[in-house]
């Protein structure tokens, strides 16, 4: 299982309209909006999406479905580590040394 969230910054009256659209793609388990911080000097992002997929392919094509809408002015994709997959490359790292 992979997993990811997706920061998304879209315009602000097509906010809902994405969301919903969004909400709908199989690979989608929840979207929030995010409140503006109110700071003009950083990218605000509108909407937070988790995004789970069985395989790293199915996420890659789920990642890029969201970002490639045409309503999305920019994305920041933060790719979730389980902690597992971090035990397991501490090991792995330790028997190459």
């Amino acid at each position: 299982m992979t997993k990811s969230f997706i920061l998304i910054e879209v315009d602000e009256d097509l906010k809902e309209v994405v969301k919903e659209a969004i909400r709908r793609h199989p690979a989608v388990s929840w979207v929030y909006t995010v409140i503006d911080a109110g700071d003009e000097e950083s990218v605000n992002y509108d909407i937070v999406v988790k995004v789970v997929a069985d395989t790293r392919r199915d996420l890659d094509e789920a990642e890029s479905e969201i970002r490639t809408r045409k309503e999305v002015r920019s994305t920041l994709t933060l790719e979730v580590m389980e902690k597992e997959d971090t035990a397991m490359r501490s090991k792995n790292k330790s028997l190459q040394i």
